[in-house]
């Protein structure tokens, strides 16, 4: 079972740290991990850079891309999920099955956020197949691998950082990104871009709901850093996902 000390049972994912230099009240320390979400290196990453400047993105790469991510796309909320199984807080558990409500279309199977992603991929030519017929590259596989024992076996404080906040807050804006390359895709309708277009305000409000919920767990240096581990864990497995992305698509 992870513990605390959950950085040191993932040696590879300490590339960038979010810090706490020392403990400071719980609104302060969500601000200031906001902000270093705001300012994190993976937007300066040449995968994000890519996404700002392409000036056309051929249907053959938008392609590649979406049948790549598809496999992400498909296991995003069951950590949120899982997540829930391992946290106490009753308020915490509400928040989180809130949130997995939102990803399943609020009980409408055709706005589920899988659907949404399928839509896209129809959007740019791909033919959806069943699940098991696509490729997780390896740097997938390290993410799902880490997510999935986070969440199912670790700290329930640090799981609820990286579900809740990871990745809930740098979407709207890792999202917006991705859109002005999608935009550029050959004969695209913004029908099909609703999965992105959507979660640029609708991750902001998630994650007020999960700070909210989490606030009284933030108190202490000791709680402070826990909840940073799962930011860290999440966000430098997430950069490496996306420049092996970039590799794969785009070079």
């Amino acid at each position: 079972m992870l513990q605390h000390n959950t950085l040191q049972q993932f040696p590879h994912a300490v590339q960038t740290l979010l810090r706490v230099e020392i403990r400071m009240e719980a609104k302060q320390f969500l601000q200031n991990v906001k902000n270093q979400l705001d300012t994190h290196i993976l937007f300066s990453d040449r995968f994000i850079q890519h996404f700002e400047g392409m000036h056309i993105f051929e249907r053959s790469k938008a392609q590649m891309f979406a049948e790549l991510y598809y496999p992400h796309i498909l296991r995003t909320r069951l950590y949120q999920a899982s997540t829930l199984g391992i946290v106490q807080d009753e308020k915490i558990q509400f928040v989180l099955a809130e949130i997995v409500h939102d990803e399943y279309g609020l009980g409408d199977e055709a706005q589920s956020h899988m659907q949404l992603y399928r839509n896209f991929m129809q959007g740019v030519g791909c033919e959806v197949l069943a699940a098991e017929n696509y490729e997780i590259i390896p740097e997938l596989k390290k993410y799902i691998s880490e997510m999935e024992e986070l969440t199912r076996n670790g700290d329930w404080l640090s799981a609820v950082a990286a579900v809740g906040i990871a990745s809930e807050w740098p979407i709207p804006k890792y999202y917006t990104s991705l859109l002005k390359g999608f935009r550029k895709i050959p004969n695209i309708q913004e029908k099909d871009l609703e999965l992105f277009t959507s979660h640029v305000t609708l991750d902001v409000e998630h994650s007020r709901m999960i700070e909210e919920a989490v606030l009284p767990h933030l108190e202490t240096a000791s709680q402070q850093n826990r909840f940073m581990q799962g930011i860290n864990i999440n966000m430098n497995a997430r950069r490496k996902l996306l420049d092996a992305l970039y590799e794969r698509v785009f070079v």
